[in-house]
């Protein structure tokens, strides 16, 4: 007998008849299913691979329906339009993880060639996506394993800690998931939208309060003046449907255009897209990688064909692409490295510029099908690599689902933060968490924190760093009581005590990104 899954805390609002798909879910998958089934098949070579993949992607659509057509309605986007950016960043997480040899894109709004013979569809569109909702509203989260096994090996807190020695910073202790304040059983709550707003404010140096650029068209070019750092990245969205320009923020306070870059750069932009250092800002287009310098407003296109549009720095001057492509962005040289950005951790507030020897990573519980999530630590000197891989175990470990986006590491803390979908957490009337950030001690494999939040209260949180060594940074856009000019939220998490300080307000839809800031004042 199979073992019984956690509850999916997704599930908890659904209506009472759990075969009948909605009609607007109905609607999208029968537009979207043909073209992702096409582009499944170029990736995998295979017709049943590919029929399980886009059918797993649209399962994970259908977890989170309710919250995309939320986010849909709150934006006054098209129908579907918040799942089809979902769907993209889903499939091009399976292309980074597959590595093919020929270049894959999902085009949603391709009609595909027709169909071999004896591979058809349901008779109806609607039993597809009433098959697809029952799967997705089950209590699977798994995506399907397009690259091969990892193979589990001993790891020793020893090669682990060597990644994240740095700076001698407070060297105080954390406690282990201690309860916070505002959440039950050692896991911390982002509150709503207008607790935050009232929250104890934490100022930092040289960063404004409010993060309100105002027109984009009015502001000078980064080009002309430029700055020898930037504090923030912003895309100066103020729509579902608008796009940039990118904008920085200089050392002065002054907001800058970024003009030497493709219209469509500022869609794409990571959370770890500025370096640590805010000497350079790294973005991918459809098929290619720029890289701004602030001091001089140029942009320089590299010759590498990028497989995600995650960007990790492992240093203020190297750049991971994807696996035996770290860009040294000074000289345009690739070096060899073993590990691609899908599961790599950035380092944050550490010194020096030299050639990085060690990348972390940390990989998903049932990915393989049947592994724990588990931190995994690779050594390399440009032509040997070793690695190690040991499991997260202890408190809070059943409660780490798939990870998500980017994860960083804080140099002298000995601490990793990276989103996850949470499993197993308490789902109350108003309350379903359906993200979370968890801190990890990378050394112990042992879970020190988690951070709760249901998009529909708190707005979709985007882990975006660290603040110092203590203190997690968060961004949150949207929620319920969400006004325009307080978009989003950019808050600071203390993983000592779970509290939670404002430190600025975005009036922008767009993405963030951040440099190493100086921290509290």
């Amino acid at each position: 007998m199979m073992e019984q899954e956690p509850p999916d805390v997704l599930s908890q609002r659904e209506p009472a008849s759990p075969a009948a798909a909605p009609a607007d879910f109905t609607d999208w998958v029968a537009r979207r299913l043909p073209p992702l089934e096409h582009a499944a098949r170029q990736l995998t070579g295979d017709d049943a691979q590919a029929a399980a993949l886009a059918r797993e992607l649209l399962g994970l659509a259908a977890m989170r329906w309710p919250r995309l057509r939320g986010n849909d309605a709150e934006h006054h986007a098209p129908p579907g339009a918040a799942a089809d950016r979902l769907l993209q960043r889903l499939f091009a997480r399976e292309v980074a993880d597959a590595m093919p040899q020929h270049r894959v894109r999902l085009d949603l709004d391709r009609v595909p060639p027709t169909r071999r013979p004896g591979r058809t569809l349901p008779p109806t569109a609607a039993e597809e996506a009433a098959a697809l909702w029952r799967r997705g509203r089950a209590t699977t989260r798994r995506r399907l394993l397009i690259a091969g096994a990892v193979g589990a090996a001993a790891l020793g807190a020893t090669g682990i800690r060597a990644l994240t020695a740095g700076r001698d910073e407070d060297p105080r202790p954390l406690p282990v998931l201690p309860s916070g304040s505002a959440g039950t059983d050692g896991v911390d709550e982002v509150p709503p939208v207008a607790r935050q707003l009232a929250l104890p404010v934490a100022l930092v140096a040289k960063l404004p309060r409010e993060l309100a650029p105002g027109d984009p068209a009015r502001l000078p070019a980064l080009s002309a003046r430029p700055t020898p750092r930037a504090l923030a990245v912003l895309d100066a969205a103020t729509g579902p449907a608008a796009t940039g320009p990118l904008l920085v923020l200089g050392e002065d306070g002054g907001w800058r255009r970024v003009d030497k870059l493709p219209a469509e750069a500022a869609a794409l932009l990571s959370p770890g897209a500025l370096a640590p250092d805010g000497t350079r800002t790294a973005v991918v287009t459809a098929d290619e990688l720029w890289v701004v310098e602030s001091a001089t407003g140029r942009a320089r296109r590299y010759d590498v064909t990028p497989q995600s549009p995650v960007v990790v720095w492992l240093g203020p001057r190297h750049l991971l692409v994807a696996v035996d492509q770290l860009l040294e962005v000074t000289t345009g040289r690739l070096l060899a490295v073993p590990v691609g950005v899908r599961d790599a951790i950035a380092p944050r507030r550490a010194a020096g510029a030299d050639t990085p020897t060690t990348v972390l990573e940390l990989l998903s519980a049932g990915d393989p099908i049947t592994a724990p999530p588990r931190v995994r630590s690779w050594e390399f000197d440009g032509r040997n690599h070793s690695e190690g891989t040991v499991a997260v175990t202890g408190p809070g470990a059943g409660r780490l689902g798939q990870f998500l986006g980017p994860g960083f590491a804080v140099v002298g803390g000995d601490l990793v933060a990276r989103m996850c979908e949470p499993t197993g957490l308490v789902v109350r009337p108003g309350w379903r968490p359906g993200a979370a950030v968890v801190v990890l001690d990378p050394g112990a494999a042992r879970v020190r924190r988690l951070l709760a939040a249901d998009a529909d209260v708190t707005g979709a949180v985007t882990l975006l760093g660290w603040l110092d060594r203590r203190r997690v940074l968060l961004r949150c856009a949207g929620g319920s009581g969400a006004t325009p000019g307080v978009d989003q939220r950019v808050l600071v998490w203390d993983v000592r005590d779970g509290s939670l300080a404002l430190v600025a307000t975005v009036a922008s839809v767009g993405d963030l990104s951040l440099a190493d800031l100086d921290g509290a004042v």
